[in-house]
């Protein structure tokens, strides 16, 4: 369970560097909401690719 708390933190922290530093100046979107939109489908995807993977190594494992 922390390893997952760890993984947010940290995806969390790389949203908020990666939307500062590719932000320019004709977005509309405030880089809050921007953030946490990148955080979902970055965090979404990998957790979702985890579980996939997860569920294929536990089909085979029998």
């Amino acid at each position: 369970m922390s390893e997952l708390v760890v993984f947010l933190v940290l995806t969390a922290f790389i949203s908020v560097v990666h939307v500062s530093v590719t932000r320019t100046a004709d977005r509309k979107d405030g880089l809050h909401r921007e953030a946490r939109r990148y955080f979902l489908s970055a965090a979404g995807g990998m957790l979702l690719l985890g579980l996939i993977i997860e569920a294929i190594a536990q089909l085979f494992q029998y």
